[in-house]
């Protein structure tokens, strides 16, 4: 397969998977722990997102994933669609830390600007930490991350799970919109806790276009070089703590 070149000197073998890292030290500034207190216990909730986009062999992730989080619960916006999608890609590369369009990619840190830009978003923070990803799913909203994606990650299981293995293929901005604790899934003994992920390739893909990513999985890309944003508030007003339905993680009939 062909490498092909993105911004800052980084590589994808996949053109999907063009999201460039990029952390800013005054981000720590803003942690959503600060807004989602570490007392409360960890629970499982799920945000509905009732549009499926799909970035078809285009890059344009990080465009995409902050568009399925427009889309999402608690406050969803009617207007992303994949042309939304890809606009948000656009204004993302142009106000991104790197000059110039020579090369494809961006961050998810500009993606959020963009979004600000747009007028959808007043205020984002950042999840330092599975802990903090996991409280945010269960009392705030979905968050957006940017991982390293592997080459087993492309095809979920049958029952939506991805097998998280070596094999770098590039990185990948994706919406995390759940939580299960206790997760039975299909063809697995047991319980196990997940996060559910909608990605932007399809309702066709995994599982109605979603998959299922061990929490233990989620935490070792977040430690490396990962990086999770979670909107704080909108235009619209603040995300507060609506209630949850756990009953969203199991709409594709997979997870209990």
């Amino acid at each position: 397969m062909e490498t092909l070149r993105l911004k800052n000197g980084n590589t994808t073998i996949d053109p999907r998977l063009d999201r460039v890292p990029q952390f800013d030290e005054r981000s720590r500034e803003y942690p959503i722990r600060a807004l989602v207190t570490e007392r409360a216990p960890l629970r499982s909730a799920g945000w509905a997102c009732p549009v499926w986009l799909d970035q078809g062999r285009e890059g344009a992730c990080v465009g995409f994933s902050w568009s399925h989080e427009l889309i999402a619960t608690p406050v969803p916006v009617d207007e992303a669609d994949n042309a939304f999608a890809r606009d948000v890609y656009r204004e993302a590369r142009q106000v991104d830390d790197w000059p110039g369009e020579e090369y494809e990619g961006t961050s998810v840190l500009a993606g959020a600007k963009a979004v600000v830009n747009r007028g959808y978003m007043e205020e984002y923070r950042w999840a330092f930490g599975i802990d903090d990803v996991l409280r945010t799913l269960g009392y705030f909203g979905p968050v957006v991350i940017g991982v390293k994606w592997y080459d087993s990650m492309f095809r979920p299981a049958p029952n939506g799970l991805l097998e998280v293995s070596p094999g770098d293929f590039g990185g990948h901005a994706i919406l995390v919109r759940g939580v299960s604790l206790k997760a039975r899934l299909a063809g697995h003994s047991g319980t196990v806790p997940v996060v559910r992920l909608r990605n932007s390739w399809g309702r066709k893909w995994g599982v109605d276009g979603d998959c299922y990513m061990r929490v233990e999985d989620l935490d070792a890309l977040l430690r490396d070089g990962g990086e999770a944003c979670v909107p704080v508030v909108r235009k619209t007003g603040p995300l507060n703590s609506p209630r949850t339905d756990p009953g969203l993680l199991r709409e594709s009939g997979e997870i209990s």
